[in-house]
C-alpha cells in the first residue's frame, strides 16, 4: 500500500512540477506539463506538439514513478521517510527558479521563474468565480 502511495505521489509531483523541455521547431522553454498542455488550447499545430509532449512525458513519468516505487519497496525504508524525501525534493524543485520560455535558454538569463510564477502567468486569464450568481 505504501509503495502505491509513493508511486502515485511521485507521478503527480512530476506531472505538476518537473521542468519539461518543450520543443516545436526550436526549444520553447522548460515548463511544467500542465502549462505545455494549456498551450495546446491555441489549436492547430501547437495542439499537435502539445499532445505529443503530453503523451511522451506522461509515459516517462509513469516509468520513473514505477521505478521509485520499486526502489522504495526494495530498500524497505520505515514509515513515511520515502514520501517525505520525495515531497521535499519536489517542493524544492518547484521553488527553484528553473522555469522559463523562449529560444536560446542558455543565454540571456531566461530561466528565472519558479513553478508558482509560471502557473500564475499561464492561467491568469482563466475566469475567477466568486460564488453563485443565482
Amino acid at each position: 500500500m505504501a509503495c502505491r502511495v509513493i508511486r502515485a505521489g511521485t507521478f503527480v509531483g512530476l506531472i505538476l512540477l518537473f521542468p519539461c523541455p518543450w520543443y516545436m521547431i526550436a526549444v520553447g522553454g522548460l515548463l511544467p506539463l500542465p502549462v505545455i498542455a494549456s498551450y495546446g488550447a491555441a489549436g492547430g499545430i501547437v495542439l499537435v506538439f502539445s499532445l505529443v509532449h503530453l503523451v511522451v512525458y506522461t509515459w516517462l513519468f509513469h516509468l520513473v514513478a514505477r521505478w521509485i516505487g520499486s526502489l522504495a519497496r526494495r530498500v524497505r525504508l520505515r514509515g513515511s521517510i520515502p514520501a517525505v524525501l520525495i515531497l521535499a525534493l519536489l517542493l524544492g524543485m518547484g521553488a527553484a527558479p528553473i522555469y522559463g520560455s523562449g529560444e536560446n535558454l542558455a543565454g540571456g538569463n531566461k530561466l528565472k521563474y519558479n513553478a508558482y510564477e509560471v502557473y500564475r502567468d499561464t492561467f491568469a486569464h482563466w475566469p475567477r468565480t466568486k460564488g453563485s450568481r443565482v
